[in-house]
């Protein structure tokens, strides 16, 4: 439905991802999708499980999109780095199979080997959730539009947005 990419610019090293750069990639994303944050109902997110880097993609999700969800209307988080590992350039393809399997099945998996969240992200009072058994996801009168996010290691965002086709008609 819509993307975007960006750099993060000057930050402070190489493996030192910038907070406000992926903030900006998912709100141009949505911005080019021509929708807003509380039509996402699941990210696929880069999640490498590191303890700086989830702490940062933690943040930047926060300020796109706890405004516009709640407990009763939680934004799902998983990660197919969980299943397959780091697939450097190809995570974010892998992100995209696992989002449209979960289209067609009408279920979002669990995020796998994830006992113990970061404690460096405040969970209890914010409307994100890591999915920690599979989630039924029907249709239902608003399209499932979920959101893809690749952060490459020279600082290169990427977020891609993703709405369910159509129901055929019979």
């Amino acid at each position: 439905r819509g993307s975007a990419l960006n750099q993060d610019g000057p930050s402070g090293g190489l493996t030192v991802p910038s907070g406000p750069s992926q903030e900006q990639v998912v709100r141009q994303a949505l911005v080019n999708a021509g929708i807003t944050p509380d039509a996402v109902s699941y990210i696929e997110a880069h999640g490498t499980g590191t303890a700086l880097g989830d702490p940062i993609e933690l943040g930047a999700l926060d300020a796109v999109f706890s405004a516009s969800h709640s407990a009763a209307n939680p934004l799902y988080l998983g990660s197919v780095k969980t299943n397959v590992g780091h697939l450097e350039a190809a995570a974010g393809v892998a992100g995209i199979i696992k989002l449209v399997l979960a289209l067609r099945h009408d279920c979002l998996p669990r995020h796998l080997h994830c006992g113990n969240p970061t404690s460096r992200f405040s969970w209890a009072d914010k409307p994100l959730r890591i999915l920690h058994e599979p989630q039924a996801w029907p249709r239902g009168e608003q399209p499932r539009i979920a959101g893809i996010s690749s952060f490459g290691f020279s600082g290169t965002n990427a977020h891609i947005v993703i709405e369910e086709a159509p129901q055929p008609v019979r």
